[in-house]
């Protein structure tokens, strides 16, 4: 499919040159921090239903038009595969998908009523929950294995383990971290499982000297010997353990979830409910149709790479897949299933809001906002395992 660009398109631009400058929290080869890449954003559209000679409209449905956003990572793929194996189009939808840098230009953007639908990190999906009224409704890959945190082998931390109640690798304790220099991005979800894991050895930010620096930046400074422990996420990940560090913690080790989600507009819940339906419908078929073929998926993550400028070999790209798998329709019941206020989703994503109250990145006033607005939407999944014959709760 070719990147189509328009008026439309250009007014968007503006908008994400402003909104670039704004700090970003997701980046890498999926979404974990800073947003990084080449280009501002592209649109991939998938075409208009075609039609036969009689002029009959095959598979014809009584869909509209659905516009959504994304970045070129895991999250957004299945999206992205959607078009290039002509599902919108099978389902009759004229759909579009605009690439983005990272969450922050994706929020702007909705602000000026850009797009109806998006995949993103979490920490962005909620700022736009509380800046613009986003709610979540389906999940994408997570995180969890690609947020980490290393230190050289020579470290007293390295030597320790099995000290850790319930996080057998977390590695250190509360004496061995003590008084650290940590090199991390803050207000990211490096800096989320930072935090966690000072939580499981009974510390705190205090008790560590933090310095803020970008993922690229603090791997360079600590491989020229800066700092005691480093936090990372993929590919710099990849680096770390060519480089010979060792891993000490990650979102995984902690127990955290580090999700990606998908966000839709309160005027596309109430306007475009049926294309929203069918939009889910297909981006977990594609997640479960790659997901069950690494190859396949990591030469998708490459593909979708180099089609947005974000330029990665294969080995990278399917490293990058293996760390975060694509959820099925029965992942979307876990993370759904139960009473509000209990269910998966709504500890994850608790966890995430009271991480940026702690930090000062939202006020308490914005976390009980969401809490109490459907931010966290099942209507859909319920439709959709209803489709499947699966029942939610």
């Amino acid at each position: 499919m070719k990147k189509i660009f328009n008026s439309r398109f250009r007014k968007f631009v503006a908008i994400c040159m402003v909104a670039v400058l704004a700090m970003g929290v997701l980046a890498g080869c999926s979404s974990s921090g800073a947003a990084s890449s080449t280009t501002e954003s592209s649109t991939v559209s998938s075409a208009a239903p075609s039609t036969t000679s009689s002029g009959v409209v095959e598979k014809a449905k009584k869909l509209g038009s659905l516009t959504a956003s994304g970045q070129p990572y895991s999250h957004t793929l299945p999206a992205w595969l959607g078009i290039k194996d002509g599902k919108f189009k099978e389902a009759g939808m004229d759909f579009n998908v605009i690439m983005f840098t990272g969450g922050a230009a994706q929020n702007e953007a909705l602000g000026a009523d850009e797009w109806e639908v998006g995949t993103m990190g979490s920490p962005p999906a909620i700022n736009g929950g509380i800046a613009y009224g986003v709610h979540v409704i389906g999940f994408g890959s997570t995180d969890n294995k690609a947020v980490t945190i290393w230190a050289r082998p020579d470290s007293e931390i390295t030597k320790i383990s099995g000290q850790v109640k319930d996080h057998p690798d977390v590695y250190g304790n509360a004496d061995a971290w003590r008084g650290k220099t940590v090199l991390c991005p803050t207000s990211s979800t490096a800096h989320f499982t930072l935090v966690a894991t000072l939580k499981a050895l009974g510390l705190t930010t205090s008790d560590i000297k933090l310095i803020d620096m970008s993922v690229p930046q603090a791997f360079t400074a600590f491989k020229a010997g800066e700092a005691d422990i480093v936090c990372l996420w993929d590919p710099q990940g990849f680096d770390a353990e060519a480089e010979g560090w060792k891993k000490i913690s990650s979102s995984e080790a902690t127990g955290a979830d580090l999700p990606t989600v998908i966000v839709a507009s309160e005027k596309a819940i109430k306007e475009k409910h049926d294309e929203l339906l069918e939009y889910l419908d297909i981006y977990i078929t594609e997640c479960e149709k790659y997901g069950a073929d690494l190859t396949a998926y990591g030469q998708a993550m490459k593909d979708v790479g180099d089609e947005n400028g974000v330029k990665q070999t294969l080995e990278v790209a399917t490293k990058c897949a293996a760390n975060r798998p694509l959820p099925t329709l029965q992942t979307w019941v876990d993370w759904y299933k139960g009473d509000v206020g209990k269910r998966k989703a709504d500890i994850a994503m608790q966890a995430l809001m009271d991480f940026f109250v702690y930090t000062g990145t939202i006020e308490e006033s914005g976390k009980q906002k969401l809490m109490s607005s459907n931010f966290i939407d099942s209507s859909f999944v319920e439709e959709l395992c209803a489709r499947r014959g699966i029942k939610l709760n």
